[in-house]
């Protein structure tokens, strides 16, 4: 099985029904559904494996980390709710990882799960917009807010998922910081934290997109990829760039 400290989720959890932030979490917050979000669990042969997060793109196609590709045969998908009892569930043996993928430092670390049957996109379940093809701009920019989601461990010594969907919002380091924790490639990722509230991504969330706001489009930029050990709220969280891989995502899915 995965080792937990390779992987990322937010320690923050959410649900509808539930006060905006309670003392359980990790200065987290709830979530509203986002039509979005996809939830991944991956397992390899021996039925082993871990759980994670990803983004819808098209009716085919969900980013997550190449980490919850590579070494895996099986791919279970949650869509369509902020409560994790109420995802639709579908199944995949379809995926791939960027080929140049360095599970040492996480260089390339991104990769496309592709599903047997299309979605039918409904007010709970949707697409979300990438980076233009060709964008000259290396989105996030630098002190950008971004929003990340998912349904993962609440404190560093969780074992379990959580049963909500879970919300955080954090602001684009400069480079100099990101390189202070992780062995990064530049551009190819970036870092971003809560520097207010201090909430951050823990473990069983890695794969899960970071999103800005983009002149009026709500884009997908980041893909969680990077978590110092214990889920520490005082490092940032390491990202995978988006739009330094958009002619491959595209070249993949021809999205």
């Amino acid at each position: 099985m995965k080792q937990f400290g390779l992987l990322t989720v937010l320690c923050v959890l959410g649900a509808q029904a539930l006060p905006d932030r309670t003392p359980r979490l990790i200065n987290g917050n709830i979530s509203p559904h986002k039509p979005y979000n996809a939830y991944v669990q991956y397992l390899n042969a021996q039925n082993a494996g871990f759980f994670g997060g990803g983004t819808i793109i098209s009716d085919r196609h969900i980013i997550t980390a190449a980490q919850n590709i590579l070494g895996f045969v099986r791919w279970d998908i949650g869509v369509g709710s902020n409560i994790f009892t109420q995802l639709s569930m579908l199944t995949t043996t379809m995926a791939t990882p960027h080929p140049n993928f360095n599970s040492a430092n996480r260089a390339n670390d991104i990769g496309i799960i592709t599903l047997v049957n299309s979605l039918i996109f409904t007010t709970t379940i949707a697409p979300i917009a990438l980076p233009a093809l060709g964008e000259v701009t290396q989105l996030p920019l630098e002190n950008e807010q971004g929003t990340i989601v998912g349904f993962g461990f609440t404190t560093a010594i969780s074992t379990t998922r959580s049963d909500y969907l879970m919300r955080a919002f954090q602001r684009v380091t400069n480079d100099a910081r990101c390189q202070q924790f992780y062995q990064i490639t530049l551009p190819n990722h970036f870092c971003a934290e809560d520097t207010v509230e201090r909430a951050n991504v823990c473990n069983g969330d890695i794969g899960a997109g970071f999103v800005t706001h983009v002149r009026g489009t709500i884009l997908l930029t980041g893909v969680a990829s990077l978590i110092t050990h214990g889920c520490d709220i005082q490092s940032p969280t390491g990202y995978t760039r988006i739009a330094a891989f958009r002619q491959w995502i595209q070249s993949v899915t021809q999205v």
